[in-house]
């Protein structure tokens, strides 16, 4: 007993420090978020870079402990020659581990259009995720962003002029479409998670695009930060990714003010409109320009169900649609939503619904004229 004992110690102490790190930083964000408890279903969100390599490694490692219940999905964006490799790499990785693996590529009609977009191929995963989190029957969907993305996320944010929400970041728990998303490795370092890859002997695919400064986020990462850091001494990704927490949590209180107040001014409305804004509540009218602005965003975030809310200038649009704009005009907003100028109300609609079916529904809401008497 006591040879084992010794012999188990001395491979203990062989563990390098960036190792325990890792995994402590791991189990402890497990913790915290309340999010992954003993005997859950959960779906990875896996690429075949270095951060979902260790999500996975992390995740499957504790499952049995943990008695959870592991599948990975991924999406082939098929915008670079590799990604049907690392498709199939990822697939060997979920097959020597025995764990399911849903994959999907994007469609070949939407290729012949030329690159998409960050923003679209977002949103393709978002779809995808969406699917296979009912189909697996999942609880929670993890995915591997890590401190490192936090703090690029919100130097973009920064530069294109984001609020509170935006300079938050990336969350470490959020909800989306109906899908609970959290991250665990939130706050732990890119290097570091590739140290721990390094130890366990695993490899990975990063995607050589991230190498490539002509994009704003690699720019930012390969030359803005590592400046930061040779100007002043510091580590500026640590700091940026705790402002990004301190932030989070002035957002989080935000929220949900707006959410208290706009249960006063909004309301479901009878179909086919989506929701009726009242100009004419004591909210509304004695708020100032700062507070009116806010309400209005989280109103059109609200019905849009996007994970980003509306940027200033739709904002600043819609603000002046309501002061300048007559009854009966229309806003077409962010993603297309339509929104009805009806003197006391805003009545919005999805892009869905015809100009005449808005017209005649919002007709509810003006003042009838009366009968004159005889």
């Amino acid at each position: 007993m006591r040879c084992n004992m010794i012999k188990f110690m001395s491979r203990r102490e062989t563990v390098p420090a960036v190792v325990r790190a890792v995994r402590n930083g791991f189990r402890s964000a497990c913790r915290l978020s309340g999010e992954i408890p003993d005997h859950r279903r959960l779906l990875l969100g896996c690429s075949a870079g270095g951060d979902s390599m260790s999500l996975l490694d992390l995740v499957h490692a504790d499952a049995r402990r943990r008695q959870w219940d592991i599948a990975v999905v991924h999406l082939d964006h098929a915008q670079r020659g590799e990604s049907a490799c690392e498709a199939d790499f990822v697939s060997e990785q979920g097959a020597s581990r025995k764990i399911p693996i849903f994959l999907d590529r994007i469609d070949d009609s939407r290729l012949g259009k030329g690159l998409l977009s960050e923003d679209a191929m977002r949103k393709a995963r978002h779809r995808l995720y969406q699917k296979v989190m009912k189909q697996f029957g999942a609880d929670v969907l993890l995915l591997a962003h890590q401190a490192d993305d936090r703090a690029e996320t919100f130097l973009i944010r920064l530069l294109a002029g984001s609020g509170p929400t935006g300079l938050a970041s990336i969350r470490p728990v959020e909800k989306l479409g109906g899908m609970k998303i959290v991250r665990p490795l939130l706050g732990l370092r890119r290097k570091d998670l590739r140290d721990y890859l390094k130890w366990r002997g695993l490899v990975w695919h990063d995607d050589p695009g991230n190498e490539d400064q002509a994009t704003r986020r690699s720019w930012i990462r390969h030359g803005l930060l590592p400046m930061i850091e040779s100007k002043i001494g510091l580590d500026p990704t640590a700091r940026i990714s705790g402002a990004s927490e301190l932030i989070e949590g002035e957002a989080q209180v935000l929220h949900a003010a707006m959410g208290l107040l706009l249960g006063q001014l909004a309301c479901v409305a009878p179909g086919p409109a989506v929701e009726t804004f009242d100009l004419r509540h004591g909210i509304w009218r004695n708020a100032d320009a700062l507070l009116r602005r806010q309400l209005l965003r989280h109103w059109i975030w609200r019905m849009r169900r996007s994970p980003h809310p509306p940027g200033r200038k739709a904002v600043e649009e819609a603000l002046g649609f309501i002061e300048q704009a007559r009854p009966r005009s229309e806003l077409r907003t962010v993603e297309g939503m339509m929104i009805l100028h009806a003197r006391e109300k805003l009545v919005a609609f999805n892009r869905e619904t015809g100009q005449v079916a808005r017209i005649v529904a919002a007709g509810e809401y003006f003042p009838r004229k009366t009968a004159e008497k005889k």
